[in-house]
Parts: C-alpha cells; structure tokens; sequence
C-alpha cells in the first residue's frame, strides 16, 4: 500500500496540542496527507481589538445547535406523530428527564435565534459581508432563515392549543402574501386549515428536510469562514502591521470559548428547571381561538408590522416584509466600499433603523 510522507517541516511548524496525538495521530497522517489543512489551522489567529467580543457569537451558535440536534434526537425517540399530544405529555410526565430534555430544546432554540439576530448584526455594523466575503454573509443569513424555518415547524409538533392556533394565525398570514402565498400556506397545511395531517409534513420537514439542508449549509459557512479567516474592521486594518494584534485560533482564542459554553449549559439546566416548557391542553381545530392569540416571538415584529396596514393595504405590509429580506441579500454587492465611505455610513444607518425596528416591533407586539 502507498504510503504519502509527511513533510518533517510540517510536523515541526505543527502546535504541541497536535504532536500530542502520537502514533495514532502519526498513523492516520501517514494514510491521509490532511497536514495542509492542520498546518493551515494551526497558523489561523484571529484579531484582537474592541471588537473581538462579537467573534464568540459564532461559537456560541454552533454550541446552542449542537444542544438542539442532541436534545432533538433523544426527543425523537419517544414522539408519535400520530399522538401528537399524547406523546409530549407522556415525555413529561412518564419519561425519566424528559421534561427537562423538552425544556432545554424550547430554551435552546430561543437562545440561538437571538444569538444568530446578534451574530448577523454584528457581522452587518462591522463590516464583514464585503468582499471577499459575501458568500459567507449570504450563507448566514441563509442560516439564520432556516433556523427561522426550524422554529416555526418545530411549534406546532406538541399540538396544544397555543401551539395550534399560533400556527394557523402564522400560516394565514403567509397565505396572505402575494403571488405564491396561497400556494405555501396550501402546501404547508395539507388543504384548507391547519389538521393533524399538518404534523406529518410539520415533523417531516422539522426531523429530515431542514436537517439536510442545515449540514450543507452549515459545512459551507465554517469552510468559508476557515478559509477565508475573520474579518478585520476598517478601524483595525488602517493600523499599522507592528500595531494590530492576533490571537491564535486553537491556543487561545478556542479555548477562551470553552468557559462561555460551560455557562451557557448551566444556563440551560436553569431556564429549564425555573421556567419549564408548558403544555396546554390537547388543540381542538373546532373550538374558538383564545383572545389575544399571536405568533411566537420570534414571528412577533412581523405581525406586528403588519397590523398597520389593516385591509386592502395590507399588500403594502407583504411587500415591504417580502422587500427587508432582499435588501440584507443584496447589501455585500451594493456597499463594496474600504474603507467606509458615503455608501457604507448609508448602510449603517439602515441597519441601525432596522435593529431598533426589529425591537420595537416585538416588544409592543409581545405587549399589546
């Protein structure tokens, strides 16, 4: 069998943590040559300015996903969607922890869409989408858009009476839309309203479709992140070389991230034991909505928004809701500008009236 040689210069420029997997490590080198992509993860460091606090957010994602996909996967073991209801009752009721694997996956999947909005802001006032990194800000907003899609579907799964006309009150909004609204709220319920066929294609979607797509979509956003490094704001690249300052990526930048996650976990354990996920009663399609009923919060400015334009203008409120999403695409090849000039300061302010929007519309839209 061939065998391929590592180059003894690059198992010397190799860090101590890597010469530590020994004969094992050695062995698999010998049979894979994977060292340009060790060599070049070694050599990766990450800027220190006062902004590198953001550069965490990606972390803490990929930490709150993977507690999502294991909390996930323990809860698909006991759910029926047959028995929609009646499994998510037994799960807390019968299964031994599992009202709090439920409630770690509810609290989960809150923290990370309000990781991804901070981590998608964040990107935005630094700068980062321009080129040569506009397929990485698209890929993460592609991101943040499934997640959004993971949290709409994985709601109605318990099909309780809040989750149940929460959902109908979201999907006649889409079906509100012009051109193919009537065709997605069609095709996501599985006819006229919102039955327990609506599970089957919610759980399909939730359990195997968007799944698919998030492994292709998520390798794709960290193999353009490695390979393309972090980001520097013009601030820190108009420095001169002797005054910017770099961390190693796996030496220290990685490992101050570990005590993050630590917290981050008790923190879960906490939510869940103190505010436990509810389950309402069993959704009765035929009964009347409870007053007040709204969509989750992470649907809520939308909503909101579109309260003000009651009617036959309420197309108004669909087309500048349909017309956000295509500014954020398109922003990396409009303001291609370094350093900031009038054009990137425009930007600015856009998404500075677009951050407070966000939060003004879900707070009264929560409060209302």
């Amino acid at each position: 069998m061939a065998k391929f040689p590592i180059p003894p210069e690059a198992l010397r420029r190799l860090p101590p943590e890597h010469k530590l997997l020994g004969k094992s490590g050695r062995y698999l080198l010998e049979r894979y040559p994977v060292w340009p992509m060790l060599d070049h993860l070694a050599h990766k460091t990450v800027p220190r300015h006062r902004h590198s606090v953001w550069y965490a957010l990606g972390g803490i994602a990929l930490f709150l996903l993977t507690v999502q996909v294991l909390t996930g996967v323990l809860l698909m073991v006991y759910y029926r969607p047959a028995q929609p209801w009646a499994s998510i009752q037994r799960i807390a009721l019968e299964v031994p922890f599992g009202n709090l694997m439920r409630s770690i996956h509810h609290w989960a999947a809150n923290l990370l869409i309000l990781t991804l909005f901070a981590h998608m802001f964040s990107t935005f006032f630094m700068k980062a989408y321009r080129r040569p990194r506009e397929f990485t800000w698209l890929s993460g907003v592609f991101l943040l858009a499934l997640m959004l899609a993971f949290g709409f579907s994985g709601y109605l799964l318990p099909w309780d009476e809040l989750s149940f006309f929460a959902t109908r009150v979201g999907i006649t909004e889409i079906e509100k839309a012009p051109l193919l609204g009537s065709l997605l709220a069609d095709l996501a319920r599985g006819g006229p309203d919102v039955t327990v066929d609506t599970i089957g294609r919610f759980y399909v979607l939730h359990v195997t479709v968007l799944p698919v797509i998030l492994l292709g979509l998520v390798g794709l956003h960290l193999l353009f992140v490695q390979v393309q490094g972090m980001s520097e704001p013009d601030s820190f690249a108009a420095l001169p070389p002797e005054r910017r300052r770099y961390s190693k990526f796996f030496a220290e930048f990685l490992f101050a991230e570990i005590p993050i996650w630590l917290f981050l976990g008790v923190l879960l354990v906490a939510l869940a034991t103190l505010w436990p996920r509810a389950l309402t009663p069993e959704a009765d399609p035929f009964a009347a909505a409870p007053e007040n009923i709204k969509p989750e919060w992470l649907f809520l400015s939308q909503f909101q928004l579109l309260k003000l334009f009651p009617g036959r203008i309420e197309v108004v409120g669909m087309a500048l809701l349909t017309l956000l999403p295509l500014v954020v695409v398109v922003t990396p090849f409009v303001d291609r500008a370094v350093p900031a000039n009038r054009r990137g300061r425009i930007t600015t302010w856009l998404g500075v009236l677009a951050l407070l929007g966000l939060i003004f519309f879900t707070a009264w839209g929560w409060l209302s």
